[in-house]
């Protein structure tokens, strides 16, 4: 019998995935729950693109949006928790969350927005999409809008509609750079 467990636990030691591999595990999970959630913009015609880069770029966007109520930039959080803010008084801080995703997030938005403006009017704002059931409604955190899977596709929905040529110039400019992400 203890040549059972014994035989048990070093298989499970053994093939157990690292830490770093089951953080990766989960970030792709989120991605993948967040591509579903923005089908119904497809659907409607406006541009979804998930991981894609400029030429140069030394990281991707994980999602991006081209549509009625303009550009986002979209990013998945795969942590149990919403993103933690810069204030002392905090409660997400106080659940000990981890790394925080919205300086990289608004670097690329404004990234992005500078590198489509010729000639583009729209706005680029960055989006965080958490798991659903992780906030009561969409709020903003530091300039970032932050909502859930199941919130995604209402927030980007409720902006104000932008003119159609808008749009277009948008979507042409952003096809004619971004590349997929190796």
């Amino acid at each position: 019998m203890a040549l059972v467990a014994a035989l048990v636990a070093g298989w499970r030691l053994r093939f157990r995935p690292s830490a770093s591999a089951s953080a990766w595990r989960r970030q792709a999970a989120a991605q993948r729950r967040t591509a579903s959630a923005l089908q119904p913009l497809e659907q409607r015609g406006d541009l979804v693109l998930h991981d894609v880069t400029l030429p140069g770029w030394p990281a991707s966007l994980e999602h991006l949006v081209i549509g009625s109520t303009g550009v986002w930039v979209i990013q998945s959080w795969h942590h149990g928790q919403p993103p933690p803010r810069h204030t002392a008084t905090s409660p997400w801080q106080a659940r000990g969350a981890t790394a925080d995703p919205l300086p990289k997030l608004r670097w690329q938005a404004a990234v992005f927005a500078d590198t489509l403006a010729s000639g583009v009017l729209l706005p680029v704002r960055p989006l965080l999409c958490v798991p659903s059931g992780r906030l009561a409604d969409s709020q903003s955190v530091e300039d970032v809008t932050v909502a859930t899977t199941r919130r995604l596709v209402d927030v980007i929905r409720q902006e104000a509609p932008l003119p159609a040529s808008d749009v277009d110039r948008a979507t042409t400019r952003a096809l004619a750079l971004l590349r997929p992400a190796v």
